[in-house]
């Protein structure tokens, strides 16, 4: 891996565990900063998906950073303002390196 390509940075969350309110009602979910840290970018082809009968545009990004453990399918990341789902998680070689498949909606 060549670290000078991880020129930008991102920062993971982890979603907070839900809670209910005084009505036993889901609260909204939120989001706590685990981590900022630098990555690598590479832009792969976008679609379009039909979300609630309204057609949206989506873009596959996949991220490359250090070696991170911890980081699950569950998580999000936000990078430039936007919100990023993590879709898949991979690590390469023997902890060189973790590659995040995200998408972006809008």
């Amino acid at each position: 891996m060549n670290i000078g390509k991880l020129d930008r940075l991102l920062t993971l969350q982890a979603p907070v565990p839900v809670v209910q309110n005084d009505f036993g009602e889901p609260a909204p979910s939120a989001w706590l900063d685990v981590a900022t840290v630098a990555a690598g970018i590479e832009y792969k082809a976008g679609g379009e998906a039909l979300q609630a009968d309204q057609l949206t545009a989506t873009q596959r990004i996949i991220f490359t950073i250090r070696y991170h453990p911890g980081v699950l399918p569950t998580w999000q990341l936000t990078f430039e303002g936007r919100t990023y789902q993590i879709t898949d998680v991979a690590h390469i070689g023997r902890r060189r390196a973790t590659t995040l498949t995200c998408y972006s909606h809008g």
